[in-house]
């Protein structure tokens, strides 16, 4: 399928989804018309492959990963996807919001020291005017990683290695309980643009897309990551979004009911993000 083609098949599905995800940038984020980029697709990571583009580590055993190239997003496409009012469901909607006042170096410090005091001045009480941050309220804390990785998350319970595009799952729910959970809100503390990935449909949407087109037969996956792998193996010219985020910006995402992962393509610096999970909502 060439790229218009699989463009307009893309949007017709994503036009008549109700799980369709949508996206809000604040208007204080600066730049934002060339911040969304989709990919070609997705494809598989080859077992050779690495995500580290430096050092090099391996993705696990069928992980899936975004098919190169990146472009910027149509005017249709754009359209179809960004919003102008900050949305109150956020089951189905990715926000980019941007930390109010400067990110000095000592602000940085403050909030990397994880210290409750500190948190409260330089990350909460700032947040708390751009956002609701329902109860409750779990600080997931500092992630600090290597610049310039294609993908950020990786298995540490098990392989030790990198997953791809993943679904999580902090408040274990079922399928259809996902617009209840918890969503996130990921702050880059880092000096260099990071970016945050994600399939344009929630995870319910993508699992009534793959028994409409699995038939009768089709088993629900216990493991909401594999329904996520099948769908981009049945839907392979679905795009993947791409957000960029400079410093100080932040995503508020449904990562429980979201195929998402973290980039730092580009990184010369560490990639340092700050995450707290709760029911948020930008204001």
């Amino acid at each position: 399928m060439n790229q218009t083609a699989a463009s307009i098949a893309w949007l017709h599905m994503h036009e008549r989804t109700d799980g369709g995800i949508k996206i809000y940038v604040a208007p204080n984020c600066t730049e934002s018309d060339n911040r969304i980029e989709l990919s070609s697709g997705t494809r598989v990571a080859d077992m050779h492959e690495t995500t580290d583009l430096v050092h090099g580590t391996a993705y696990e055993e069928g992980a899936r990963l975004p098919r190169e190239p990146w472009r910027l997003a149509t005017k249709e496409e754009y359209e179809g996807l960004v919003v102008a009012e900050a949305p109150r469901d956020m089951a189905t909607s990715v926000a980019i919001v941007k930390l109010p006042g400067e990110l000095s170096d000592d602000r940085r410090q403050a909030i990397k020291s994880g210290s409750p005091e500190l948190l409260e001045v330089n990350l909460l009480q700032p947040l708390r005017t751009i956002c609701q941050l329902g109860e409750p309220l779990h600080c997931a804390g500092l992630s600090k990683h290597p610049g310039n990785r294609k993908t950020t998350t990786i298995n540490n319970k098990i392989s030790g290695q990198y997953i791809g595009l993943h679904v999580d799952r902090w408040d274990r729910f079922d399928l259809d309980s996902l617009h209840l959970a918890t969503n996130r809100i990921c702050v880059n503390i880092g000096q260099d643009d990071r970016y945050f990935l994600f399939l344009p449909f929630s995870l319910m949407a993508i699992a009534s897309a793959l028994s409409e087109k699995m038939g009768p037969d089709w088993e629900m996956p216990r493991r909401h990551y594999v329904i996520g792998r099948q769908f981009m193996e049945r839907f392979p010219d679905v795009p993947v979004i791409r957000c960029r985020l400079a410093p100080g910006e932040a995503y508020v995402a449904p990562t429980e009911n979201l195929v998402h992962d973290g980039s730092s393509v580009g990184q010369s610096d560490m990639d340092e993000r700050f995450t707290l999970r709760g029911h948020i909502r930008p204001l």
